[in-house]
């Protein structure tokens, strides 16, 4: 049993805030953290590597908590117990149930089109909030999309806010990174229909016909969509709106997008 680290500035706390903060030191190490046992289980769920658990007794409220530090224990993961202080200084949500984690990062290589199911594929084009993209992929995975591209990504998708804004599930749907040309690629190697949205166009979502193949392109939140993608979409379509807004946000847009796909396909 190791024993409970006590100050704050010990050097493994230290290294939880770099891995917090600095999106080089995750590179240079492989790893990133996780803060929260629902968002870890979700993780370890998915089958992504757990390397070692930082836990808080005084934190710790409920009853699961502990039994899930046991069953972690028994698969081998490493277990350090902290004092409070400590914890908080790593911590990067306001209240915290005790639980921080170093998990080791994945691929987000692209992978060939005859190893990902590309039902219904998400690609997010020069996306630029993390807390945006964590929201989306929770999106993503509960409405069942297949696999999400970033396409020329701003954001470091193993940044602790991605994370959080997923709930953890950025685990569950594949994700797949690489530059426009790349995407683009690989949508044409599956034979998708590209499909964006604008205010502009006069063809509903609603009364589109959408093929069992295909992908929602979107732009970032500022810009919207460029050029590129724009001279690469063989399908265009809004979302009918009522109210006096102009436009949804990202998340917004994609739950309208693949709640029609689901239901216009009677995909259950």
């Amino acid at each position: 049993m190791n024993e409970i680290i006590i100050s704050p500035s010990n050097p493994r706390i230290k290294e939880l805030v770099k891995l917090r903060e600095s999106p080089r030191r995750r590179r240079e190490r492989g790893v990133f953290v996780v803060e929260g046992l629902d968002d870890l289980k979700a993780l370890w769920e998915s089958g992504k590597r757990v390397e070692e658990v930082f836990h808080c007794k005084k934190l710790i409220s409920q009853g699961y908590v502990s039994e899930s530090l046991a069953k972690w224990e028994r698969e081998g993961i490493k277990l350090q117990e902290v004092s409070e202080e400590a914890f908080l200084k790593a911590s990067y949500r306001k209240k915290s149930d005790g639980i921080l984690a170093v998990v080791r990062k994945w691929s987000l290589e692209i992978r060939p089109p005859e190893e990902v199911k590309h039902t219904l594929v998400v690609v997010l084009d020069e996306i630029e909030k993390p807390g945006n993209l964590g929201a989306i992929l929770r999106t993503a995975e509960a409405f069942g999309a297949d696999a999400v591209f970033l396409s020329d990504s701003c954001v470091d998708f193993f940044n602790p806010n991605v994370v959080r804004s997923s709930r953890g599930l950025i685990g569950q749907v594949p994700v797949f990174a690489g530059t426009k040309d790349e995407v683009f690629d690989w949508l044409e190697a599956s034979q998708l229909e590209i499909l964006g949205t604008s205010s502009k166009q006069s063809d509903s979502l609603y009364e589109s016909k959408l093929a069992r193949g295909t992908a929602f392109v979107l732009g970032s939140e500022k810009e919207g969509l460029g050029s590129f993608w724009k001279s690469k979409i063989s399908k265009w379509c809004k979302i009918p709106m009522r109210g006096k807004a102009s436009s949804l946000n990202l998340n917004a847009c994609l739950a309208c997008l693949l709640s029609e796909f689901n239901r216009a396909t009677q995909r259950h």
